[in-house]
């Protein structure tokens, strides 16, 4: 299918609901994690997701030892960073703009272990996205926020190019079933880290004191963040060229970054906003530079 080609109305649908899904879900994160800590929500979120769901999606035709790798990178490494960054007191907006910075470490890791080329628009933008994420460090600095959740957010975003490596690794299969059964290694990984911290008994307390609002967060985060989300945008991968839905993801920080500024009050100064823009120029520079 053409680069040109739009969107059906369906199709266009189904892009605009995953891309907000997605940039709410960090507003969803923040409300779960004001009532349990990351390692629990991480169990409860990955328990939601892999029942019933593993019951009824066929496991990929991959090697056991790839799909756990697949799975503690981009779950259990990735959101247990994520969380924790956002427990701390990372902005959401701020976190989900940082994020992306998976972008540039999977090129620079690709190159690094594979050759692959990077060219000028790619140099270009990870400069560009240094002093963008230098100039929220300040921010940080400035506005008295821990760098703790700066650094974890990093963390998460290089735990995410991982996984995106192990992708291109594993080869093509059907996204959902890889998103599922890559899981089954990331509830257990979750589960001992909450009880070597916390103990039975404290997850139990933990799950107990929850109210409405924290169990809504979970259940958004599992259903529709996850199956949902990946499902939708597999399937979009599919049937369009990758070129054509993946620069769709640039809006995500942007929903985020509104919905924490509108809705959350969060506490974002000049050096953040600056920060911001500088980020999301090398993000359009490493999408769009080289046509």
């Amino acid at each position: 299918m053409s680069a040109h080609t739009p969107l059906s109305k369906t199709d266009a649908l189904i892009a605009a609901a995953v891309i907000f899904l997605w940039g709410v879900s960090f507003y969803f994160m923040k409300l779960a994690l004001a009532e349990i800590s990351p390692m629990v929500l991480g169990v409860l979120r990955f328990a939601l997701m892999l029942f019933p769901a593993l019951f009824f999606i066929p496991r990929p035709a991959v090697r056991w030892y790839w799909l756990a790798a697949y799975g503690l990178a981009i779950s259990f490494g990735q959101f247990s960073l994520l969380f924790g960054a956002l427990a701390v007191g990372m902005p959401t907006g701020l976190a989900a703009l940082v994020h992306q910075a998976q972008v540039f470490f999977t090129v620079i890791i690709a190159a690094m272990l594979w050759r692959e080329p990077v060219r000028g628009n790619h140099w270009t933008a990870m400069l560009l996205a240094a002093a963008g994420l230098g100039l929220i460090g300040v921010g940080q600095y400035r506005g008295e926020l821990p760098m703790t959740g700066m650094l974890l957010s990093l963390a998460a975003a290089l735990a995410w190019a991982a996984g995106n490596l192990l992708v291109k690794k594993i080869g093509r299969v059907q996204a959902l079933s890889l998103v599922v059964w890559g899981n089954i290694v990331t509830l257990p990984a979750f589960a001992l880290t909450a009880w070597l911290l916390y103990g039975f008994d404290g997850i139990a307390a933990q799950i107990g004191g929850m109210t409405w609002r924290g169990w809504v967060g979970v259940a958004f985060l599992s259903y529709l963040a996850s199956l949902g989300c990946y499902s939708g945008w597999g399937s979009l991968l599919s049937r369009h060229l990758a070129g054509k839905i993946t620069p769709l993801a640039l809006l995500i920080p942007v929903i985020a970054l509104l919905l924490g500024a509108l809705i959350l009050h969060e506490p974002l100064n000049g050096w953040h906003w600056a920060g911001a823009a500088v980020v999301m120029a090398a993000l359009l520079v490493q999408v769009f530079g080289g046509r």
